[in-house]
């Protein structure tokens, strides 16, 4: 078992842990704090997966449109580095060097939290993206009311969001209430999307297209993503399991419009992906797990099947099938963590075995499942824009002329 995991476990080891983190954290940052501020350079922060979600589609974005600017990524190590692109710095978050960049850096792009600890300066502007802003599942001290065992891993965790962050990103008004409940952040809202979604609202077909190709893709194959999200309840989190049998599933839609099909098996980041009907042999099937990005995925699928993850209201941007496989929604809400809504009251497609799945698949008319899409926009109250990204860039960009201003007059 992991060391992390094994501290976790342990209420006096996990607070112990928070607690020297906390102090080196803001120990490191005041130290570098000394040097000067840089307002042309953003420091970006995903500590897994490596380079992807919202903060590389921000990043991306203000690559092409502002060239001079000076990027830095922090990730969780260097097996991430290979996939940052040039120009853009790779650093280990939480290291000498990651700490003298953020602290010099004129902005900071998240999509998880800060360590409780972090300190930044006045004229650095905070910007916390989140991975995701629809959920199923409770997030954070949300979960931690009904979950014993993520409180003994979460023990003592605090959040330091309320007294830094600048700005949270929603591309819908239901995340609002969300963020105060499960971070303590009562704070500014840019209603702009999901930066990571703009490429979802505007379908990018050469891009598409050019996907499917580094992929082996043929162009009128159908493409499936399953995309389960973890298991609390599971002895070990570094591994995502289910019943559910994947080669009936695309039989029916290979038997539903007489196209191919292939199965794109994603886990949730950091995971690796067991189920019990291992398809390994069939070259239908294929694990993108390491596959830096989700938003390039969802962009070639043609259908998604996943169980407890926010993707599933992502993918309905699309307008194409979203299935949710809640085989073990009982153990789930009652060995692990809760859920925002019912099963009655959720919008979703969903199937608690495979002959509701399967019936479902059957039935599904292109009407029904953009309907079904639209339900469940609806029940966030979604607004993405498609142009998140240009209006984060002006954000930033204007944060930066300040504190180019700001930093001029101190130093005249």
């Amino acid at each position: 078992m992991k060391l992390k995991t094994l501290i976790k476990k342990n209420r006096l080891a996990a607070r112990l842990a928070y607690t020297l983190r906390e102090h080196r954290c803001g120990r490191m940052l005041r130290k570098y704090q000394r040097l000067p501020l840089d307002p042309n350079k953003i420091l970006f922060y995903r500590p897994d997966g490596g380079y992807g979600d919202n903060p590389r589609a921000i990043a991306d974005y203000l690559r092409r449109s502002n060239p001079e600017l000076e990027l830095v990524w922090a990730c969780a190590g260097k097996r991430f580095f290979s996939g940052i692109p040039a120009g853009i710095k790779p650093v280990v978050f939480e290291t000498d060097e990651c700490f003298r960049e953020m602290a010099t850096a004129g902005a900071w792009v998240a999509s998880t939290t800060l360590p409780y600890g972090t300190v930044k300066r006045e004229d650095q502007l905070y910007i916390q993206t989140w991975h995701g802003d629809k959920f199923l599942k409770k997030i954070a001290n949300d979960a931690l009311v009904d979950m014993k065992a993520y409180q003994r891993g979460m023990a003592s965790r605090k959040f330091c969001e309320p007294a830094l962050c600048d700005l949270f990103l929603t591309g819908c008004e239901w995340f609002v209430p969300i963020a105060a409940s499960a971070f303590g952040y009562r704070g500014n809202f840019l209603r702009c999307g999901m930066p990571r979604n703009d490429c979802l609202v505007r379908l990018d077909e050469a891009r598409c297209l050019a996907i499917r190709k580094s992929l082996e893709i043929d162009p009128g194959t159908g493409v499936l993503i399953y995309a389960p999200t973890f298991r609390d309840y599971e002895k070990s989190h570094d591994t995502v399991r289910s019943d559910i049998d994947l080669t009936r599933i695309l039989d029916a839609l290979a038997e539903k419009d007489g196209r191919s099909w292939i199965c794109l098996m994603r886990a949730h980041d950091g995971k690796s992906l067991t189920i019990n009907r291992d398809p390994i042999q069939d070259l239908r099937f294929r694990d993108v797990t390491t596959y830096p990005d989700m938003a390039d995925l969802l962009m070639i699928s043609d259908a998604l099947v996943s169980d407890y993850s926010s993707c599933g209201a992502d993918f309905a941007l699309t307008g194409k099938l979203v299935l949710l496989y809640q085989d073990d929604i009982d153990r789930y809400t009652a060995a692990g963590r809760k859920l925002y809504f019912s099963r009655e009251a959720s919008p979703y497609f969903t199937a608690t075995n495979m002959d509701e799945a399967l019936a479902l698949i059957r039935s599904a008319t292109e009407e029904s499942i953009r309907a079904n899409c639209k339900k469940i926009l609806d029940f966030y109250d979604s607004f993405e824009s498609g142009r998140a990204c240009e209006a984060v860039g002006k954000v930033i960009l204007e944060g930066l002329q300040k504190t180019a201003e700001a930093w001029r007059k101190e130093r005249a």
